[in-house]
Parts: C-alpha cells; structure tokens; sequence
C-alpha cells in the first residue's frame, strides 16, 4: 500500500488549527463561531443560541494558526493514523479522513439513504469539503447513545429486540438494487475484506473478490457493512425502540451474500465489553444467526480458503 499517512504536524488528529477564540481553519475552510444569529449561518447550535458559519480560503490560506484548544470543539474518536471525528458544540459532527482515490464520498451515500426515506434515522450532511489530501465531512450528531455504550444496561428482551431490528434493517436496505458492485454514484467500496491483496487500496478490484469467494453477483443490494455495536444509535432510556444508523463510509452495492458474511467475519463488529454471559462476540453472532433464518446465506468459509486462512 503506498504510504500516505502523515505524521508530526500534519498527523490526522492535527487537522484543525486554531485562529482565534471563535475561528478555526479546516484544510482550506475557516469555521467561525458567533453567538449572534446570522442568517449566513451553515447550523445553528440550539443549546448555546450560537450560529456557525463556513467560508472557502484561498489556497494556501494565510491565516496564523496555533494547535486546538477550545471548548467548543473537541476530539471524540479517532482510528490510527486513518480517520478522526471531532464534536463541534452541542449537534454537530465532524469527520476527517483522507482521501481514497475512486472512493464514493460519505455524504453521497447518506444523502442517497435519506432519500430513501428509511425506517431508521440517519445523520443529516450539512457540509462536505475537500482539501488537498483529506475531506471534512460535517453531519449532525443523532440524539441517543451508542449501542455499544448502551449495552451494559440493556435487559435481555431488549438486547434481543435490537438484534431484530438490525436484521430488519438489513432487510429494508437489502431491497434497494444495484447494477454493480460499488458505491451509490457508481464509484468504489473501501471494503477492505474484499480487496485482491489484504491491505491493498485498489478498491476497484472488490468485484473481483466478491466473486472469487463464488457469491451471486447478479444479485447486488445496498449494504451498511459496518453494523457493529458503535454504529447503531438507541435511546438513552430504551423506550420505543427507535434507531438509528451512522457511519456509511464503506456502504453500498454488494452480493447479497456479503450481509450474513461480514458479520461472520469482521471482530471490528464486536461489543467493547466482554462477560462470561457475553461475550464481545455475542452481537454479531446473534445478528447473524438471525439473518440465516431470514435466508442470508455464508461464505464465510469460502472467504477463509481465498485469503489462505
């Protein structure tokens, strides 16, 4: 895989820089922080009454910047050296990743789900900008908690009732069709499982995976392909059940027979937490037993024997 991560200054948890108290650069974007309404505004906080404003900066901007240290703006997640999300205020949600060549944007596959106008909630694109080697995608953030956070909490009937509705979910999205393995404006998947060589970034060689583990490819439906327990948002108290869905960054078309076979195979699915009674591996697991009844089908083995396992 060629080498394009960052490090030092440049490492992807050092995205955004600092101007001032209210002003922040994001690649080639300036966010300013207002606490005035402002009719230009991208959002609007409801919490603080304050307004946040977006505008484009000449290449290279010639603002002076020091490291971020704000309260309105905070480091909530990060993945190596590959991807960071940052909280902005109380509702919104910025994710920063580098750039894939080939690879369906984020916000192409979420405002294609909304358009759907699906059971579940999904993140609202607000803005997705581009800058040199890595994009900023800004959503709002969904009320509620993380399965996985919500997790320890839960009674069994509820842990069940979830499972449920995930392979509900799975269902739902299964009906959208597809004429090619791919993602939602007919660019790559970032699926790594399916690459031709493990760690490979050659994208455009996930057909070829999906057929040489022998799945039906004539039979392409739209596919998360990440439903691990810190994807999936619950109330905070469980109540009515409601869901909701983040992080369709390697969503799209895929052989029907990905769907069960991912969650046989992917521990990035796992719960965070592990007890004699439940094991990190439960979610999944019973996700999946699930989607066999449903009539999803395994080839997890054929998976196994392609990458020489």
């Amino acid at each position: 895989m060629p080498d394009k991560r960052k490090w030092g200054d440049q490492h992807i948890n050092n995205s955004i820089k600092q101007i001032d108290s209210a002003t922040w650069l994001f690649g080639s974007y300036i966010l300013h922080r207002t606490s005035a309404q402002c009719d230009q505004a991208n959002w609007i906080d409801d919490r603080d009454h304050s307004s946040y404003c977006l505008t484009k900066q000449p290449s290279p901007s010639s603002a002076s910047t020091t490291p971020l240290n704000t309260p309105h703006i905070k480091l909530i997640h990060e993945s190596g050296d590959a991807s960071a999300v940052w909280s902005i205020g109380s509702n919104v949600i910025c994710k920063v990743r580098y750039l894939e060549k080939g690879v369906t944007p984020e916000s192409a596959t979420l405002n294609f789900v909304q358009g759907k106008s699906p059971s579940f909630e999904t993140p609202k694109v607000l803005f997705h900008a581009f800058s040199r080697d890595r994009s900023f995608l800004f959503i709002q953030r969904l009320p509620g908690l993380t399965l996985d956070k919500a997790w320890p909490s839960l009674s069994e009937e509820w842990k069940h009732y979830y499972v449920k509705a995930i392979v509900d979910v799975c269902q739902e999205m299964a009906k959208w069709k597809g004429d090619r393995v791919g993602g939602v404006d007919k660019r790559f998947v970032p699926e790594f499982f399916l690459v031709r060589t493990p760690g490979d970034d050659d994208f455009s060689s996930v057909p070829e995976g999906c057929e040489a583990i022998g799945m039906d490819c004539t039979d392409l439906v739209f596919y998360h392909a990440d439903l691990g327990p810190s994807n999936i948002i619950v109330e905070e108290e469980p109540r009515h059940g409601k869901l909701g869905i983040i992080d369709f960054e390697i969503s799209g078309y895929f052989p029907r027979g990905w769907i069960r076979t991912k969650f046989r195979l992917s521990s990035g699915m796992n719960l965070s937490t592990s007890t004699p009674s439940c094991p990190a591996t439960w979610w999944r697991s019973e996700v999946q037993k699930a989607l066999k009844i449903r009539g999803f089908d395994d080839y997890s083995e054929a998976w196994m024997k392609w990458r020489g396992y």
